[in-house]
């Protein structure tokens, strides 16, 4: 089910016993209208921040019986004044586990605040025992998020052009599907040329031969079909050259680093903009985790860089 653009702010506490936003669509999730404080995102988005603020958490999206929090995502927003462009964020975890506060994430936000970005953490749907989730649920949910942005980010502090999307291992996958297959986009009611930048973090993009085989054939089977149209490669060979610019960053033995410098070839092949980088030593967790980190050279520079050049002027 779709979201509208109506919207109703509900009040949910955190964890940490804090209260956020959760945003959804009016009927869709029981509310009757706007609520009294559903004017709230905006007057917040006109006022100047002088420290960072967030998480602020919104639903993107409803799925009948699903857990709320699986299609909702975290607004991290930098010190400014004004909307603020949008790195969106998606995580891994072999697409059954995971999720949009895990990990180094306040590291991410200060990194995206530092390029003076808003950090857009998002959740998907998940391939766990039992819950009935496959493939293109999770690449639908983040299609789903990316058109929440455009339809709903200026009322919350957010710029909707020039976003780029940061993802790692199925979180790579992902935001690399999404990049290259417009059908998701689409459908999701996106913009076409939604995404201006794709940074995918250590993945392999055919998913018929990539590694971690038991994963694959969790979260989206074994017919050749349904992995053929899932592989980011293939979507390229069909589609030719996505109109969002990649960064690919890779790592281990040669055998993984040829795989991420023929993806990068096809685009440019193609017709598009892709580049490569090698960020070895590293394994295969350290490659996010040390995204952001001070004084790291490895990942960040180049990464730093990339996303600089994607941001709105």
């Amino acid at each position: 089910m779709r979201c509208g653009v109506a919207v109703c702010v509900l009040h949910r506490p955190t964890h940490a016993g804090l209260a956020v936003l959760m945003v959804g669509v009016a009927g869709v999730m029981g509310c009757a209208g706007p609520s009294r404080d559903a004017t709230a995102p905006t007057a917040a988005a006109a006022r100047c921040r002088p420290e960072p603020t967030g998480p602020t958490t919104y639903a993107y999206a409803t799925r009948p019986g699903s857990d709320p929090e699986r299609t909702s995502l975290d607004v991290h927003l930098p010190a400014g004044c004004g909307s603020a462009p949008v790195v969106l964020w998606v995580h891994g975890g072999g697409w059954r586990r995971g999720d949009k506060a895990a990990g180094t994430v306040a590291r991410k936000a200060a990194w995206a605040g530092s390029l003076g970005a808003a950090l857009v953490a998002v959740n998907y749907r998940l391939s766990t025992p039992g819950a009935g989730v496959a493939w293109p649920d999770h690449g639908e949910d983040v299609a789903d998020a990316v058109a929440w942005v455009q339809r709903q980010g200026r009322s919350v502090g957010l710029d909707p052009t020039g976003l780029t999307m940061v993802g790692h291992s199925a979180g790579a996958h992902l935001v690399a599907i999404v990049g290259t297959d417009p059908a998701l986009l689409a459908d999701a009611g996106a913009t076409p040329g939604a995404v201006d930048c794709v940074v995918a973090l250590d993945f392999s993009f055919d998913l018929a031969t990539a590694p971690a085989r038991a994963l694959i054939q969790n979260a989206f089977g074994t017919d050749p079909a349904v992995l053929a149209a899932a592989s980011p490669t293939v979507q390229v060979e069909r589609n030719g050259a996505p109109d969002a610019r990649f960064l690919i960053g890779t790592r281990g033995g040669p055998r993984r680093v040829a795989e991420a410098r023929d993806f990068v070839d096809l685009i440019d092949r193609r017709g598009g903009s892709a580049e490569l980088v090698v960020a070895n030593p590293y394994d295969h967790n350290q490659i996010s985790r040390q995204l952001g980190a001070p004084d790291e050279e490895l990942i960040t520079p180049p990464t730093t860089r990339f996303v600089e050049s994607c941001l709105p002027t």
